[in-house]
């Protein structure tokens, strides 16, 4: 299906959901996933979140305990840091910002070809720690796993709805007789969510239009050739539209990269050799998701980067670690967004509201308030100020 095939599809669901709420939703999931849920419903139960919980093994429980904790301490030092009200006074005004949590968060979590336990820890942690009251999870009824149950359950998430693709994004944006409609929807999604995404922005906000995941590596002479090896298949691998650039100082070194990738890699990878100053200008070009360091000393190019996702910095340092267990949300910009946007984190979940306070007396500030609005040619709003300085209240 095209493009515009998609945009009048994902339209169509959504504008069935808005009119028919629930009987759309049922419907879409007879359609799309064969499946009836019509009698039992799709939030799924306590009882069923509990059995699936019981099935998760010990080891990847504990796993998953890990990364749930730092997550969740790193976006809690991120909210002590930024949620900070101020103000500033001058005479006769006091100015300033505070701050407030969206109120309702819904997290798309994709089914696709792998399970995404890592996608409910790393979208809901950050809205948890930014304040967020009510965080609920979509997901696809077939593709629903364990894993993915247990680790929302870990986060608290009490509502979770067996509903996916385009259907699951109009049903959180609109509401329906059973889901009440949230204020923001974020996590990745196929093409029909992502078109969902963008058709519903301004009813709801949305963290990006992600695209294909992206890798770029900078290497230096010494690189272990399988860390370079094992890091680019580690990106190939999301799917076939994932994207890795390879950029080394040796060409020795490169040539062996090179015989240790299979050669379906090349479909996927570009590889270049160069100097890691003229590295670094590349990569901020591109502005990729992830950015590996894979060099001696990564002290040096962290302070010429620019335009990065996230920055993993040295030989031992994988974007899988960040994938799973560092801290900072995975949910990253993609395509090139690094150049004027950022990750997921707990500053996605808050709004700045300003804060303007008058004195009275303030003769001079109204006076010039004034003559600005009346060289606009708005008349009320020069009359409003100069009410202020010519009335006598108290």
């Amino acid at each position: 299906m095209n493009g515009k095939d998609t945009t009048t599809s994902v339209s169509n669901i959504i504008q069935d959901i808005k009119e028919n709420g629930d009987k759309a939703v049922f419907k879409c999931l007879k359609k799309f996933d064969g499946i009836d849920l019509s009698k039992e419903g799709y939030r799924v139960s306590q009882k069923a979140i509990g059995a699936a919980v019981k099935s998760v093994s010990p080891d990847l429980k504990k796993a998953i305990k890990a990364s749930y904790a730092n997550v969740l301490a790193f976006h809690k030092q991120e909210n002590l840091r930024i949620k900070k009200s101020w103000k500033i006074s001058k005479k006769g005004s006091v100015a300033g910002q505070f701050y407030n949590p969206v109120g309702s968060v819904g997290v798309y979590v994709p089914g696709g070809r792998f399970s995404y336990p890592s996608s409910v820890l790393m979208s809901v942690l950050p809205a948890a720690a930014a304040g967020v009251k009510r965080i609920i999870i979509a997901t696809p009824p077939k593709k629903m796993s364990s894993e993915v149950l247990f680790a929302a359950k870990l986060c608290g998430v009490k509502e979770i709805y067996r509903i996916g693709g385009a259907a699951a994004i109009a049903a959180m944006a609109y509401g329906t007789e059973k889901l009440k409609k949230v204020d923001m929807i974020v996590g990745p999604g196929n093409a029909y969510v992502n078109e969902a995404k963008r058709q519903v922005f301004g009813q709801v906000g949305i963290d990006s239009l992600a695209g294909p995941s992206e890798v770029a590596i900078i290497a230096d002479k010494n690189v272990p050739v399988d860390y370079a090896v094992n890091d680019i298949m580690a990106q190939i691998e999301h799917d076939p539209m994932a994207k890795a650039y390879l950029f080394c100082e040796s060409k020795e070194k490169t040539e062996k990269i090179k015989k240790a990738l299979p050669k379906e890699a090349f479909k996927q990878l570009k590889i270049e050799v160069c100097a890691l100053a003229k590295a670094m200008d590349k990569a901020n070009d591109i502005a990729p998701e992830h950015l590996e360091l894979l060099v001696k000393n990564p002290a040096a190019l962290i302070k010429k980067v620019k335009n990065a996702g996230a920055v993993f910095a040295g030989y031992q340092t994988p974007t899988a670690s960040g994938d799973y267990w560092a801290g900072p949300s995975h949910v990253l910009p993609t395509a090139g967004s690094a150049r004027f946007s950022s990750g997921l984190s707990v500053m996605s979940f808050l709004k700045r509201t300003s804060y303007v306070e008058m004195k009275k007396n303030n003769k001079q500030a109204y006076k010039e308030i004034a003559d600005f609005a009346g060289a606009e040619g708005l008349e009320f709003h020069k009359k409003s100020a100069e009410t202020r300085v010519k009335a006598n209240y108290k």
